[in-house]
């Protein structure tokens, strides 16, 4: 299992692949073929799912591979930014948020500003007490910085 855990990036990378040659075969087969559309609802080309893993899968693979990568600060950028990307995939497509009113759209995008907000106001509010929480016996900090009587 060890192993197997060791070469985590090439058995996603491995799959990538695998999904890759699916989807070419998918285009393939599909190519001179007209669905109907359904009356209600949307229906998503099987050939573009499989485009959509793919590329999931290729930047799953990304996230992996700078992982190992000593990037100082930049890596948690890196990994947020590759975040970012696969889970606008995922509302676009797999949501169906490509083809649906430009309102909800509005209202996906406006509430991760406000969760983004809401958590740098709560980032920014933790150095304020971070002193008084640090338990550790090997750390003296004086208990008269925090206004507590030694008696």
């Amino acid at each position: 299992m060890e192993q197997i855990l060791d070469n985590v990036d090439l058995l996603i990378l491995g799959a990538a692949f695998v999904s890759l040659i699916a989807t070419v075969v998918m285009f393939k087969r599909s190519r001179n073929q007209e669905v109907d559309h359904p009356k209600f609802g949307h229906m998503t080309a099987p050939t573009l799912l499989l485009v959509i893993l793919t590329m999931l899968l290729f930047l799953t693979w990304i996230t992996v591979a700078v992982s190992y990568i000593d990037l100082g600060g930049m890596n948690v950028v890196v990994a947020m930014g590759v975040a970012t990307i696969k889970g606008s995939l995922v509302a676009l497509y797999f949501m169906h948020l490509r083809w649906d009113r430009p309102y909800n759209a509005v209202i996906l995008v406006a509430s991760l500003f406000f969760l983004g907000l809401f958590l740098s106001f709560a980032l920014l509010d933790t150095g304020e007490y971070n002193t008084s929480l640090i338990d550790d016996p090997f750390l003296k900090i004086p208990s008269e910085q925090f206004g507590v009587e030694q008696g």
